[in-house]
């Protein structure tokens, strides 16, 4: 398995014969011992596209490998839902490998550990599954490589330990050699040849890390790899690259009471079999330090990071998504944002491979329930443990240890007091019971009360007790053994200043658990600086938190109790000057995305706005308030802040489609096109309709766009607002490129042109005329018009326009036989791009890479492109996949890759007709009739039905005649060059 499929039977090789066989064979292998169902094993062998007769030509290729087998045939079982082959784990190496790495990972003696590591690295004979086709095969492919670069990695670490760095070095040099990107086995190395006293050529190779790393992914090395790089200049490089790693728990209690026994418990379950670990409790009883205190004593045995995040299960503004909670634990990783892919199969991809031997634990703190925490979960051999923390019982989670806390104990309660006032609770022992018995016995509320008796020394116990009994608190609906929590936080909110108290209970009215100083000086009506001093006076008296400098922290329970006190008066205008805010906020974070300036929404002058000192702190910021700037937009829709949900959605809408979340955006934008029409707007019902046009047109239902955008011209004519209606001919222009209705874009770029006579060289019409001229086959007409948008675009300073119009650019002067000036233009728009955070067009920037290097005759660069685009494409709606998947169809052809190369196309012809994109279907036809050409097949039908469909697309004969043969065109400019 570990190399191409083999078998031996009776001491004899077996000739499977045929890649079906040998499909089978290796997806049984894969999963010894397990039953594989049938549908799996269909998928296998014939992925997306299985004949009729799929079921019965499985069963006839079974029968077969039964009776090649021999003897050893009876391993393989028939079971009424599949197939199973059960093999001693000594007769597989696939099975020996996972056995001993998995011993390795768990043996405490270094020693030993690194033996079992050479012996799992041993196993390996070459490529898993080599020469067999298909896409489940490749991801096991790629599953088991990963986990041999892990298995690497964790071994060159362990000699270090051992101080062996010779060893490392020569295992792992060549390695690091051949795969730059590698940052950990780098590091590795990096810190062996500093300890051999090569630190010059450690220098060396991380110099070769980072040329790598920026010009293959263009990013930067993460924070690991870059401290090592200091301490090898220092000269003070770690003896261990096992040391503590990144920790990001939140500050806790001193001291944790009356849990011992519910940690004892809580450790022997990590130590044991247990991964996960589940806490349950009511709230306010303490889950959260708890968990931290005990991620805190896992430390030494988990040393690699310490994780955490707040799923705000309990939220006003609704629990945080699994994409965007996995979002959150990469960065603490360390992670380059533009490396954290936007779709959740990408994040929990990257998030399995960052955790896969790195010992780790991670908390996550007040999770919704079980749906929520799955996607979050390591790999199940990762050596990491979770703990999570809930409100209720979460449903079930596979092999999780549950934990129940319940109020502390009297002794414990009473003893949480004692470590605030002292002396004063033996003075009056029995109303420090009743103090604590007052609280519910909850040690959020009890610690709220201490505080309060520290800075009142001359106030009794008994004293605080009546006030306890005397509080008229507002409903709640938090309590434990019949007394309300409320009580306690009532006697802290009483003692606060009028300002004080104002600023706690407006913060109820945020719809996340963690702000900034701003959006609190917004919802407060003062100045930020006034703000920050009253949020510091709320965490010194313990009603809110500060983990990290600038980053407050209002606990659920908390939040919940500030929102009953909001007075009605104050309520509305509250709302609106934290809806003003981040509207303004997110238009300021885009305004260098855009191309039309003027799209900032009306606020007041004095409007609270918070200042970014970079385009990458503006983005950082968007990612991280995203769920909360969603979470207001929802809430203004259906509170009825009309104008705010419309004008969210407007400034939301750039940033979701980059980031690949269009499924939020559509959301948004059929809750603005309602508010809009609640208000009997046109102008609001135009706006909302048009933008939400580009989302449906980026969700594949292009004929559903165009109804918007027609609905958008006409409110905007009502309206009187005749510029706009001009404006919506260039976006239906738009999505008639995108749909491959080329000749009617073009005559609606004209009737922009008649409608809009002394502004008809826009820079927008400029760019979409000269991208459909390009589609058109008309590359000299289109590299003049470019060239213009170009101009008035940097005139302007319209930064993610340039980023799009380089890659036109770029495609123009490839059609023109310009090849090493199109790969210095593509490159630079994959540059522009990324640092944009254009998801798409780094994909199409990628992708025309790859085209212009098999161009330039270096297949293995043109590869990489293609490959990294085909990763990044899947973060992204299927909108955008047809066009990368033709890219790498053609490139494949070119390298005689046909087999490839047709799949490739097949599954653009599908996403193409799913997504309406008549002229990717064309070139998929075209793709295909190439590679059968290549085989020396008959291609007359595919190489018909591209023709046809370029025609209908509107390009004359000869463009057709072109479009039809797209690698003759790639050889042909590959012979000019």
């Amino acid at each position: 398995m570990l190399g191409p499929v083999e078998v031996v039977a009776g001491g004899r090789p077996v000739d499977l014969g045929g890649s079906r066989q040998q499909l089978i064979v290796a997806g049984l292998l894969f999963h010894s011992g397990r039953v594989v169902a049938v549908p799996d094993l269909v998928e296998l062998v014939w992925d997306d596209d299985p004949p009729v007769t799929a079921r019965n030509q499985l069963q006839t290729v079974v029968y077969r490998i039964r009776r090649l087998l021999g003897a050893d045939g009876e391993a393989l079982r028939t079971d009424p839902a599949g197939y199973r082959i059960t093999l001693p784990e000594d007769r597989l190496d696939l099975s020996r490998f996972r056995a001993a790495l998995r011993r390795a990972r768990t043996e405490p003696d270094p020693e030993v550990a690194a033996r079992l590591y050479r012996t799992a690295l041993d196993e390996w004979r070459g490529t898993p599954f080599a020469g067999l086709p298909g896409s489940v095969i490749a991801r096991w492919r790629n599953s088991l490589i990963e986990l041999r670069w892990a298995a690497t990695e964790e071994w060159a670490e362990t000699l270090l330990v051992l101080r062996r760095p010779r060893e490392v070095v020569e295992h792992a040099a060549p390695l690091v050699a051949g795969n730059p990107l590698r940052e950990r086995l780098a590091g590795a190395v990096m810190t062996a040849l500093h300890r051999d006293g090569r630190q010059a050529e450690a220098l060396h190779l991380y110099r070769r890390t980072v040329e790598a790393l920026r010009d293959e992914l263009g990013v930067d090395p993460g924070p690991r790899l870059r401290d090592l790089h200091m301490e090898v200049l220092r000269g003070t490089a770690e003896t261990s690259p096992q040391g503590s790693g990144p920790s990001a728990l939140p500050r806790t209690v001193a001291r944790l009471r009356g849990r011992e026994e519910e940690t004892a418990r809580l450790l022997r379950a990590a130590h044991g079999p247990h991964r996960l670990i589940v806490v349950d409790g009511m709230a306010g009883v303490g889950k959260s330090a708890f968990a931290v205190a005990a991620a805190e004593a896992l430390r030494p045995g988990y040393p690699a990071a310490q994780l955490f995040v707040d799923l705000q299960g309990h939220s006003e503004g609704g629990p945080v998504s699994p994409v965007d909670a996995l979002g959150l634990l990469l960065a603490q990783l360390g992670e380059a944002p533009q490396r954290i892919p936007g779709d959740l199969p990408g994040r929990q991809g990257l998030w399995r491979r960052a955790l896969a031997g790195r010992g780790s634990v991670v908390v996550l703190d007040n999770a919704a329930g079980a749906e929520q925490v799955r996607p979050l979960l390591p790999q199940a051999d990762a050596p990491c443990v979770v703990l999570v923390t809930s409100r209720t019982r979460i449903g079930p989670v596979d092999d999780a240890f549950l934990l129940k806390l319940e109020p502390l104990p009297v002794g414990a309660a009473v003893a949480v007091l004692r470590d605030a006032v002292g002396e004063r609770v033996d003075a009056e022992p029995e109303a420090a019971v009743m103090v604590v018995e007052l609280c519910g016995r909850l040690p959020l509320a009890v610690r709220l009360i201490a505080h309060r008796l520290q800075h009142r020394p001359r106030w009794s116990l008994a004293a605080m007790v009546e006030r306890l009994r005397a509080a008229d608190p507002p409903p709640i609906a938090v309590s434990a053994e019949g007394h309300s929590v409320a009580a306690a936080f009532d006697v802290s909110y009483r003692q606060l200043s009028g300002a004080e108290q104002r600023c706690f209970r407006l913060l109820g009215l945020h719809p996340a658990g963690e702000f900034e100083a701003w959006p609190a000086a917004a919802l407060a009506d003062v100045p930020v600086g006034q703000a920050r001093e009253l949020l510091d006076r709320l965490v010194e008296v313990h009603l809110l938190e500060e983990d990290q400098p600038g980053r407050y922290r209002l606990h659920d329970l908390l939040r919940e109790f500030a929102a009953t006190l909001v007075i009605e008066e104050e309520r509305a205008a509250a709302t609106t000057r934290l809806l003003d805010y981040y509207l303004h906020t997110v238009a300021a974070v885009n305004r260098p995305l855009e191309l039309i300036q003027a799209i900032a929404p009306d606020v007041r002058p004095d409007a609270f706005q918070r200042s970014f000192s970079d385009e990458h702190e503006r983005l950082l910021w968007l990612r991280a308030t995203w769920p909360a700037v969603v979470a207001l937009a929802d809430e203004a829709h259906r509170t009825g802040a009309h104008r705010h949900a419309v004008m969210l959605h407007r400034v939301l809408w750039r940033f979701a489609n980059n980031e690949g979340r269009a499924e939020i955006a559509e959301r948004l934008g059929l809750q603005a096109i309602a508010s809009a029409s609640a208000l009997g707007d046109d102008g609001l019902i135009a706006l909302a309709s048009n933008w939400h046009a580009g989302t449906t047109m980026r969700l594949g239902r292009s004929t559903e766009s165009i109804r918007h955008l027609e609905r958008a011209a006409a409110h905007y004519a009502t309206a009187g607002m005749p510029q706009e209606v001009s404006r919506v001919q260039v976006n239906l222009g738009i999505v008639c490129r995108a749909a491959g209705w080329l000749a009617e874009g073009m005559e609606h770029l004209r009737t922009f042109r008649e409608l809009n006579k002394e502004h008809a060289s826009t820079p927008l019409a400029l760019f979409e005329t000269g991208a459909t001229e390009l589609l058109l086959g008309r590359p000299a007409q289109a590299r003049v018009t470019l060239r213009d948008a170009a101009l008035h675009m940097h005139r302007i300073g319209a930064t993610m326009q340039l980023a799009n119009l380089c890659n036109e650019f770029a495609g123009a002067h490839l059609a023109l036989g310009h090849p090493r000036l199109a790969l210095l233009l593509f490159t630079r728009g994959h540059r522009m791009n990324r640092e944009a955070g254009s998801r798409a067009g780094v994909v199409e920037a990628l992708c025309g890479m790859g085209r212009t290097h098999a161009v330039l005759g270096d297949p293995d660069a043109a590869l990489r492109c293609h490959h990294e685009a085909s990763e990044q494409v899947r973060d992204l709606a299927p909108f955008f996949e047809a066009s990368a998947r033709n890219d790498l169809g053609t490139t494949l052809t070119l390298l005689g890759r046909t087999g490839d190369a047709i799949a490739a196309h097949e599954l653009a012809l599908r996403l193409a007709e799913l997504t309406e994109r008549r002229y990717e279907r064309a070139r998929a036809h075209a793709g295909i009739a190439d590679a059968l050409r290549r085989e020396e097949r008959d291609d007359t039908a595919e190489r018909a039905a591209a023709r046809a469909l370029f025609e209908t697309c509107g390009l004359d004969a000869a463009a057709v005649a072109r479009a039809s043969e797209p690698a003759q065109q790639l050889v042909l400019l590959n012979d000019r060059h």
